[in-house]
This record gives C-alpha cells, structure tokens and sequence, in this order.
C-alpha cells in the first residue's frame, strides 16, 4: 500500500535524521549542533518525492476558492495572534520591545529562526498536506482524513520530545494532539479552498513556526495565547465547514475518486 510506504519513508528520514540529537540528549555519543533538527524536515518531503505521482510535489490540484482579501488574512493568521499575544504581554508589564529586541540584533538566532521555520513548513507541507492528505480524502470524509492524518503526524514528532520539546507528563501528550488537530484542520481547511495549492499550506505553517519560536524568548503565556487562539480558528473552522468537507465551497481534494461526503 502506497499510504504505508509513504509513512515508513516520512518517519525513517526524519527520525534518522534527528537520531543523533537524541542520542546525545540521553548522554550517548557527542554533541551535535543544534541545526541539525533542521533534517527532520526532510522526512514528508522525501517520501512524497519517492512515492507514486510525488514527483512535483508541490502541484497544485485546482484553482482558489478563497478571494484574495481573505486569502491574505487566512496566511496572516499567526501574525495577528502575535500581535494578540504581544499585546497582552505588553499590558502585562512584560518589556516586550527590550525583549525582542535582544533577540533581533542576534543574527544567529534570527537565521535559525528563519532556516528552521522555512524547512519545516517547506519540509512537510508537500508530504502531509501535498501527497497524504489528498489520497485519505478519496477514501473517508475529508475530518475523518484530517483525524487520521492528525495521529500519523503526531507519531512524527516523537523524537523531538526527547531533546526539543519540554514534556511535562501524560497532559502534555494530550495537549499537543489537541493543538496539533486544530492546526491540521485549519490546514485541510486552507488546502481545499485554495484548490490543493500545497504552496498556501507551507507557507502558512512556515509562519506558525516563524511567530511560536519568535514568541519563546517573550514568555510561555505568550506561546499559549497564540496557540489557544490556534484552537478557537481551527475548531471554529470545523464547526462552520464540516459540512462542506472543510472547504469554503465543499470541493474535497483528491488524487483519485469521488470525494467521500460527510
């Protein structure tokens, strides 16, 4: 099966890749730098060039259903929850100006910013969104697809939890999933209405990366603000969509078939 194969590939390179980053967090091996998370990208976009038809992974399938207006607005997304969350931040007391400011005159954490936000938007939009997401769309409707894509990608991240993210215990599991559901319909969202246009997703979630990792240095209350705004958009989005397949005007994309109604 295509879809086993392609999900094999995703998690081998990606999980090889990080591999020894893990390995020196747990006090195995030397230490490795930090750019080389940067690889994990990889995995999605690999295995959808070496799967069936994965060849321009980044085709787009139909033309926009979005107006340009609001297609702006939907990419901008995670800069108006910034500017939301800055907000707060600054009505808080939290020097947000001094704080960011540090940041932006260190250029080494500005080009890992920008390099790690890019690959992994760029990395694994055209797998999961270009080349998954359409084939599970053929086959179940397009929440159940969505829901099914959700757990795949969440698996992905395992590594990261060991040397990148901060675990907390079972709750932080939990919480992740939620989010990262959120996030997947959103993105199933955008990728329908715009006609599978897998340049629209990646672009996106290039910038989602861009303002979480750009937030960090400001405060955790600031991440969260972001990312419970995330949850609002994205559940928000499937309460008002699901019927029409999570699309502005209820075309479904997929790679072959009839789309599955809800």
């Amino acid at each position: 099966m295509a879809e086993v194969r392609f999900v094999l590939i995703a998690f081998g390179v990606t999980w090889a890749g990080v591999a020894p980053l893990v390995l020196s967090h747990l006090g195995v091996g030397p230490p490795w730098p930090a750019w080389l998370h940067g690889v994990g990208a990889l995995g999605p976009l690999v295995a959808a060039f070496l799967s069936p038809g994965g060849r321009n992974p980044f085709r787009s399938r139909g033309a926009t259903s979005l107006p340009t207006g609001l297609l702006v607005v939907c990419l901008l997304t995670p800069f108006l929850f910034a500017a939301v969350a800055l907000g707060f931040e600054a009505g808080a007391g939290t020097p947000v100006v001094s704080v960011l400011g540090a940041r932006l005159g260190d250029t080494d954490w500005v080009l890992g910013l920008f390099v790690v936000s890019i690959l992994y938007g760029f990395g694994e939009e055209p797998g999961w969104r270009g080349w998954l997401l359409p084939r599970l769309q053929a086959r179940y409707p397009a929440t159940t697809a969505t829901l099914l894509l959700t757990m795949i990608w969440g698996v992905w991240h395992a590594p990261f939890f060991v040397y990148r993210f901060e675990f907390q215990g079972p709750m932080t599991i939990v919480g992740f999933f939620v989010g990262l559901l959120a996030g997947a319909l959103w993105l199933t969202f955008l990728f329908n209405s715009t006609g599978g246009s897998v340049w629209t997703v990646a672009a996106w979630h290039a910038l989602w990366n861009v303002v979480n990792i750009g937030l960090a240095p400001v405060s955790a209350r600031a991440v969260g603000v972001v990312n419970g705004l995330m949850m609002v958009l994205g559940f928000g989005t499937w309460l008002v969509f699901r019927r029409r397949g999570l699309s502005i005007d209820g075309r479904v994309i997929t790679d072959r078939g009839t789309p599955v109604a809800e």
